[in-house]
């Protein structure tokens, strides 16, 4: 075995030097032409109680995946009650009227069924799967945790507790900080977006156990909420299985006001720095509000996005990583969600680097939006998009996640059938068109959290704009 492997890293060894030697470059083959995929048609339907099933089928393995999601999201709660829809979601699985949290468990368990709740800004969720000739059961005994939890005191007092103690641990990573930093900074702060949907330490201590069953009571009903299942089951046995579940369920409908979601006026550049005193890196994030989910450009910001930074390969990381060794590594990211999205760069770079890693982002920004992307670059790019799309859609876990979006967002229900396609249509003219009526490099909000003794002073002195610092909780302190 041992002569085995040095023959074959000789040979490697060989091979590379002769390809050195030649001056060569080998170029991987340029992508051949999207073979056919099919994503599942999406099938939705409404029951009397005003509840919407939405189904997409996938025969391929016995298993079904169930997702009952209820408008109660964190957009929709009190601006003085941040985290309260998320706590909410957190408390469902632990007991309803008839059964412990311990037993909801065992009887998963029993059925060899995952399940868990969530909460986001979009949505309150509770997702089950299982094998599926027992999905039925798992069904009802996921429903009953949304329509009959207990909110027992003690379950309360420990769940707030343990979403306290986990922000204050999330609070301790510079990226956490600076992320939330970010959101304040790029909103309206009369924005739900503005906020962090899981609260904080001070919007948490306040919240009570009569703010839940006061929340749960108003914002869950059959009329706000859809289930959605993939998986091997038809239309008609999932409309079954969800009647049977849910059939006895007739919550009043909450009224749900328009939702105003708008990004925060900008005046040129801003850039916000947070102390983390002794910090030997930088946790930055750069970017701006951009349009959402149902913009026309939704496409060619997504393409946008995938040049700057959406891979290893792609422009930041070969700068701040590859070219100057700053930073483990940089991407960017599009976060459309409802009304205004955002687009941001993050990486976490070195303290003496700071400023530079800060100079260097605002001028690739400044890049896409002035000069054309290359042929060989734009096909490169896309491809990693369009190559692993159809791998992302191939379990009902991955069909599932797809289908959130669309019911999330009130997408098209053949959003996702295209998606591909879309992206692989995407030109060099495209991210030019975007680059100069979205993006605004000369009104970005740059957040940096460090060792402000060490960056302050050489980000002031790029005069890319008005510095301020804040703390942690977003308060201004000059």
């Amino acid at each position: 075995m041992r002569r085995l492997f040095s023959i074959s890293t000789a040979a490697v060894v060989a091979l590379s030097a002769t390809a050195g030697a030649q001056g060569t470059v080998i170029k991987p083959p340029a992508p051949g032409p999207l073979r056919p995929y099919v994503v599942p048609p999406v099938n939705i339907q409404t029951l009397p109680n005003g509840m919407r099933i939405a189904v997409i089928e996938k025969h391929s393995l016995p298993v079904v995946t169930a997702r009952i999601q209820v408008d109660a999201g964190a957009v929709r709660e009190p601006a003085d009650k941040a985290g309260l829809a998320v706590l909410t979601t957190s408390l469902l699985p632990e007991g309803t009227t008839e059964l412990t949290g311990a037993q909801i468990a065992e009887k998963m368990a029993d059925l060899g069924a995952g399940f868990g709740t969530s909460g986001t800004f979009g949505s309150a969720a509770a997702t089950v799967t299982s094998l599926t000739d027992v999905f039925p059961r798992a069904l009802a005994l996921a429903a009953t945790t949304v329509t009959k939890p207990a909110f027992t005191v003690a379950d309360f007092n420990r769940i707030k507790a343990s979403s306290i103690a986990g922000y204050e641990r999330s609070m301790s990573q510079g990226a956490n900080v600076a992320a939330k930093i970010f959101v304040q900074s790029v909103y309206d702060a009369k924005t739900p977006y503005a906020r962090l949907n899981s609260g904080t330490k001070a919007s948490l201590t306040g919240l009570t156990r009569d703010d839940v069953l006061n929340w749960h009571r108003t914002m869950y009903s059959p009329a706000t909420t859809t289930v959605m299942l993939v998986g091997d089951i038809t239309p008609a046995q999932a409309r079954a299985a969800v009647e049977a579940a849910f059939g006895g369920w007739n919550a009043p409908a909450p009224t749900l006001p328009a939702l105003q979601n708008m990004p925060r006026a900008v005046s040129g550049t801003r850039i916000v720095l947070v102390d983390r005193p002794g910090s030997v890196q930088t946790s930055m994030s750069i970017g701006q509000s951009v349009p959402a989910w149902d913009s026309p450009e939704y496409f060619a910001i997504l393409g946008a996005t995938q040049v700057l930074g959406g891979s290893v390969s792609a422009r930041m990381n070969a700068n701040l990583r590859e070219k100057h060794g700053w930073t483990y590594g940089a991407f960017s990211g599009y976060n459309p969600l409802a009304g205004v999205g955002t687009f941001s760069v993050t990486s976490e770079v070195r303290t003496n680097a700071t400023d530079s890693a800060i100079a260097e982002t605002v001028r690739e920004i400044k890049r896409l939006t002035g000069e054309a992307v290359a042929a060989e670059e734009m096909r490169d790019q896309m491809n990693n998009v369009v190559s692993s799309f159809p791998s992302s859609v191939q379990t009902v876990q991955g069909l599932m996640s797809r289908l959130t979006n669309v019911i999330t967002y009130g997408l098209a229900p053949d959003f996702y059938n295209t998606y591909r396609e879309r992206v692989a249509a995407l030109a060099a003219s495209d991210i030019a068109r975007v680059g100069k009526s979205v993006f605004t490099p000369n009104d970005l909000t740059i957040v940096a959290v460090g060792d402000l003794k060490s960056i302050e002073a050489p980000i002031r002195a790029l005069n890319l704009g008005t510095v301020e610092v804040w703390d942690v909780d977003g308060n201004k302190l000059r």
